[in-house]
């Protein structure tokens, strides 16, 4: 160490202003380059990555939240659904249904001159089944009637209703009555049609 204070006091003035000067500069470069700069390089690398992996966090986060809403609108959807196929007679259940509306019309001292279900006609997961009824007797009989429909725990629809040929009877008018009724009937889908299908292709 003595040695090489020697040799520097021994090298001119000018030139070791020169070696105070460049040695620390090239320190500073060679530390620069090769340290700081690749560290600050990684550093910021690092930097967008926790950017990038933040960012698709909050997206996951916010898929998660519309996932949670999904479910719980499919949640209600299905209950909802449920609900009204509980109201819709199976096949089976239709002619209990028809001697329900008929002992209705008998309760309610009516006289049937016709009761007639006609086509069903499919739609997507029930079926309608139109029905056409003409009945007689006096127009309370028939408003307690149809109101007694309506009260019935399945859906009914009478979208066609024409009184008419009134006549007298014992001091009391007597009406006739064309209803078309619909009442509706699920449709249970069939295990294994869409299997089928694909096989078959």
């Amino acid at each position: 160490m003595i040695k090489l204070f020697r040799k520097l006091n021994s090298i001119p003035f000018s030139k070791r202003i020169l070696i105070y000067v460049i040695v620390p500069a090239l320190s500073i470069a060679i530390f620069v380059k090769f340290f700081y700069l690749p560290s600050k390089t990684e550093i910021n690398q690092l930097k967008k990555q926790l950017l990038d992996a933040q960012g698709k966090l909050e997206k996951l986060k916010q898929a998660e939240k519309r996932l949670h809403k999904l479910n719980l609108e499919l949640q209600d959807i299905n209950r909802k659904f449920l609900e009204l196929t509980q109201l819709l007679p199976d096949k089976k259940e239709i002619p209990d249904l028809l001697s329900d509306v008929s002992a209705l019309g008998n309760k309610c001292h009516l006289e049937f001159l016709l009761f007639q279900p006609e086509k069903e006609n499919p739609k997507d997961f029930y079926a309608e089944v139109p029905i056409t009824l003409v009945i007689q007797g006096r127009y309370v009989d028939a408003e307690d009637f149809l109101s007694k429909i309506s009260e019935l725990p399945r859906i009914i629809n009478i979208p066609g209703l024409k009184f008419g040929s009134p006549k007298m009877k014992e001091d009391t008018v007597i009406l006739k009555a064309d209803v078309q009724m619909v009442i509706y009937r699920f449709i249970p889908k069939k295990a294994g049609v869409h299997e089928g299908k694909e096989d078959r292709k």
